[in-house]
């Protein structure tokens, strides 16, 4: 049986540097992260250990190799990762369109931090 990893955040976006200040300015505020440079990335590690969950999925839209809409395909169709939520994270201007499919929640760049702690406490809580 899996089980969600109370502090663990999973950050998937192909810019480096949001990745990394991510990871550090959540990392400041005890929790664990794991990133990935896109979504097929992300797949591979959340099938790697299935004996640890995030409590939540921060997700770049555009990406290379695998966007975010086809990761989040391949999420929902894994019995394993579905019930695992996903912020969708993203600097296009119709974000709160874009992100209705992937139940909605999102956070449009540049982000905040106090933004990013709401949304994580949300679903970490």
């Amino acid at each position: 049986m899996t089980e969600a990893c109370d502090k663990m955040i999973f950050v998937v976006d192909d810019d480096k540097a949001i990745r990394e200040t991510l990871e550090d300015l959540l990392q400041d505020e005890g929790y664990s992260v794991v990133t990935a440079m896109n979504g097929q990335e992300a797949l591979q590690k959340l099938r790697a250990d299935s004996s640890r969950r995030p409590c939540v999925i921060l997700l770049d839209l555009m990406m290379p190799v695998m966007n975010g809409a086809d990761f989040y395909a391949a999420q929902q169709n894994d019995p394993a990762l579905s019930s695992i939520p996903v912020v969708v994270i993203s600097a296009d201007g119709h974000i709160s369109v874009k992100a209705k499919p992937f139940g909605g929640d999102y956070l449009a760049k540049p982000i905040r931090i106090e933004t990013v702690l709401n949304a994580i406490e949300r679903h970490c809580a």
